[in-house]
C-alpha cells in the first residue's frame, strides 16, 4: 500500500482533480490499476478512474476527441451510458469492437484495460505518440506508467542509466531518440505509438493498428486545397471540445495562426492566446504576434524568456522529462507552460506537426525540387525557391537547390552537432542516421520520418513532460489521422506553389488570418542563442557543470572544460553545447 501511495503522489501533477485505484486477480496474479485525474470532459466524479463497465477496468490518459460521434454509434447498438465522458466511450467502444476500436478513435491516449473475460491486460497508444506509456518488467511483475518516476515509486527499483542513449544524444542530438523502444534507463522501454498489445504478466506482444500509406491520386490543386481545408477544419473543431476553458499557443507564424483563426472566426470559440517573446532581435516575433492577436480580437497574454536560473531550470525540467531536455526550443517553450498555468488554463492547443504534414522545412523544399526535376518549368521553380526560402538558408548543404538531385542520399544537414563531436566523447561516434523506408518517394519518406520517428515524437514527449508538470493538457491540432490520411493522397506537386511552402495550410486560413502572415516566405521559429542563457564567464556556472559526476564516464571533461572557457570560439556549436549541458543537468538532478 505504501508503494501505491508513493506512485499516486508521484503522479499528482498529472492529475490533481481526483485519484482512484482498483485491485483484482487473474490466474493467481494480482492486478493493480492506479489513476490520477485531470478533469476536462464531464467534470463529475462519476467519470473518475479506474473506470468499470461489464467487468472490464480502464485506466486512461488523454482525450478522445470524436467521443460524441462514437457515442451515437454505440447507443444505436444498444449501449447505455451513465456519464457524459469520453472515458466511458473508450471502454464501451472496446467492449463493442475489441481491438478494432482503436482504428475508430481520433484523439491522444495511453491506456490499459484489464479484460476479465480473457484475463489479459491490454495496452494501446495513440497514432502519433502524444501520450507516453512506459513499461518495466521486474522479478515481481510488470509495471507500467505515464512517467518513469511513477514506475520507480511503484516498483521501488533503482534504475540504471542508459549510457548508450546519453552517448547518442550528445553525439547526434534529439533526432535519434525515438527510433526504437529504449529510454534513458536500461530497465524501461516505451510502448510504441499506433500499437496495441496484450499481456498476462510479461512485456506485451504488440502489433500496429495504423500506419500512413502514401497513395497519391490524380486531383487538381483546387481539389487538394478544398479537401485539406475540410480536414483541417474538422481536426480543429473536435479538438476544441472541452468542459473547461481552452487556450491556444500563438506565434507569428502560419501554423498557430490558421489554428487560432479557424477556432475564433469559423467556430466562434472563446479562447485566450498565449505567446512567448524572445529579446534577441534575430528571433523576435513580437510585431507579427501582436498583429495576429489584434486580428483575432481575443484576450492575449505575452511572456518573455528569462536568462535567470538556466541550470536550475534544466535540472528541474529533467525530473519531469526523465531525461535531458532535448532542445533549446523545448527549454524555451516551458516558459509558456508556466504562463498558461498561471492563467488558470488546463487545455492548450498548438500547431505541432504542420511542417511535417504540409511541407514546411528548408530541406523538404529541396527534396520537392528534386522530385520536380524534368518538368518544363523547372528553372522557374528554382527561381521561386531562390526568392523565398532559399534567400534565408544558412546551412551550406542546403544553399544548393540541386543538393538532392546531385546527391540524393545526402543527410548531413540533419546532424545537429558538429563534425568534430568525437573529441567530446570517450567512445566511438558511429554514424547513426537511419531512415525508415515508409515509401519510395524521397520527399514523402523524409516527411514521414520527421512525423513518426524524428521531430514530432520529440515534440510530443517534451510537451507532455513540461505541460503535464503544470497539469495542462496539450493538444496538437494537426496530428489528426483523417488529415494525415488525406494528405497521403495529395500529389507532391501541390505541396508548394509560387515559392510558398505549406500552401494547402495557407489556403485553409484564407479569410481568417491576416494576409501578411499567410504570405510569409521566411520560416519562423522560436529559438535563442545559448550564449544568452549560459554565462561561460561565470566561474560558478562552469564549476557546477564540471563537478564530479558519472557523466564524465561518457563525456570527456577536459574537452568540455575547454568548450566552457569564455575565450573559446563556439560559433556553430550551440546544439552540441546545449546537449552537453542538458545531459549534465539530467545527471545532477536524477542520477548522481
Amino acid at each position: 500500500m505504501a508503494a501505491r501511495s508513493a506512485c499516486l503522489a508521484a503522479m499528482a501533477h498529472r492529475g490533481p482533480d481526483g485519484t482512484g485505484q482498483w485491485a483484482g486477480e487473474s490466474g493467481g496474479d494480482s492486478v493493480v490499476l492506479l489513476h490520477t485525474r485531470l478533469a476536462i470532459i464531464d467534470l463529475d466524479p462519476r467519470s473518475n478512474q479506474p473506470f468499470e463497465a461489464d467487468g472490464c477496468q480502464l485506466v486512461y490518459n488523454g482525450e478522445l476527441y470524436n467521443y460524441i460521434e462514437l457515442r451515437d454509434v454505440l447507443e444505436s447498438k444498444g449501449h447505455s451510458f451513465r456519464t457524459d465522458s469520453d472515458t466511458e466511450v473508450v471502454l464501451r467502444a472496446y467492449l463493442e469492437w475489441g481491438e478494432d476500436a482503436f482504428e475508430r478513435f481520433e484523439g491522444m491516449w495511453a491506456l490499459a484495460i484489464f479484460d476479465f473475460r480473457s484475463g489479459d491486460l491490454l495496452f494501446s497508444r495513440d497514432r502519433f505518440g502524444e501520450k507516453p506509456l512506459y513499461l518495466m518488467e521486474a522479478s515481481d511483475g510488470l509495471f507500467f506508467a505515464s512517467e518513469i518516476g511513477a514506475l520507480q515509486a511503484l516498483s521501488g527499483a533503482r534504475l540504471s542509466i542508459s549510457q548508450e542513449r546519453i552517448h547518442t544524444f550528445v553525439a547526434h542530438g534529439y533526432r535519434a531518440l525515438f527510433r526504437g523502444a529504449d529510454t534513458y534507463f536500461d530497465e524501461v522501454s516505451i510502448f510504441p505509438a499506433a500499437h496495441v498489445g496484450r499481456t498476462q504478466g510479461h512485456l506485451p506482444k504488440t502489433r500496429p493498428y495504423w500506419q500512413p500509406q502514401l497513395a497519391p491520386r490524380e486531383m487538381t490543386f483546387e481539389e487538394a486545397a478544398e479537401g485539406a481545408a475540410e480536414h483541417i477544419d474538422r481536426a480543429i473543431r473536435v479538438r476544441l471540445r472541452s468542459d473547461v476553458p481552452v487556450a491556444i499557443s500563438l506565434s507569428g507564424g502560419i501554423d498557430s495562426n490558421v489554428l487560432a483563426g479557424i477556432a475564433v472566426h469559423r467556430h466562434g470559440q472563446a479562447l485566450h492566446t498565449f505567446s512567448m517573446l524572445e529579446s534577441d532581435a534575430a528571433y523576435d516575433e513580437s510585431a507579427a504576434i501582436r498583429s495576429a492577436a489584434q486580428a483575432l480580437g481575443t484576450p492575449h497574454h505575452e511572456t518573455r524568456v528569462s536568462c535567470d536560473g538556466f541550470l536550475d531550470r534544466l535540472a528541474t525540467m529533467a525530473r519531469f522529462y526523465d531525461g535531458p531536455v532535448p532542445s533549446l526550443g523545448m527549454y524555451l517553450d516551458a516558459f509558456l507552460s508556466e504562463a498558461v498555468a498561471e492563467g488558470g488554463y488546463k487545455v492548450l492547443i498548438n500547431g505541432n506537426g504542420a511542417d511535417e504534414i504540409f511541407l514546411g522545412y528548408y530541406d523538404q523544399y529541396l527534396f520537392w525540387l528534386a522530385g520536380q526535376k524534368g518538368v518544363p518549368d523547372f528553372d522557374n521553380l528554382v527561381m521561386d525557391w531562390q526568392n523565398s526560402l532559399g534567400a534565408h538558408v544558412r546551412n551550406p548543404i542546403l544553399k544548393n537547390p540541386r543538393t538532392f538531385i546531385d546527391t540524393p542520399n545526402e543527410r548531413g544537414h540533419l546532424h545537429l552537432n558538429t563534425s568534430d563531436v568525437q573529441k567530446f566523447l570517450k567512445s566511438e561516434v558511429k554514424k547513426n542516421f537511419q531512415e525508415f523506408p515508409y515509401c519510395d518517394d524521397m520527399l514523402r519518406m523524409r516527411m514521414l520520418n520527421e512525423l513518426l520517428r524524428e521531430s514530432v515524437p520529440v515534440l510530443t514527449w517534451a510537451h507532455d513532460s513540461h505541460y503535464m508538470a503544470h497539469s495542462i493538457e496539450n493538444r496538437a491540432a494537426y496530428l489528426d489521422r483523417g488529415l494525415v490520411d488525406f494528405m497521403m493522397t495529395v500529389p507532391s506537386r501541390h505541396l508548394i506553389r509560387d515559392g510558398l511552402t505549406k500552401v494547402l495550410l495557407r489556403r485553409a486560413g484564407d479569410g481568417v488570418v491576416p494576409p501578411e502572415i499567410l504570405g510569409l516566405k521566411k520560416k519562423l521559429g522560436f529559438n535563442a542563442p545559448i550564449a544568452s542563457l549560459l554565462d561561460r564567464s561565470d566561474k560558478t556556472v562552469r564549476d557546477r557543470i564540471l563537478a564530479d559526476s558519472s557523466f564524465w564516464d561518457i563525456v570527456d571533461r577536459t574537452a568540455v572544460r575547454d568548450l566552457l572557457n569564455p575565450e573559446t570560439e563556439t560559433r556553430g556549436m550551440d546544439n552540441l553545447l546545449f546537449c552537453i549541458v542538458s545531459a549534465r543537468m539530467f545527471y545532477e538532478a536524477c542520477i548522481d
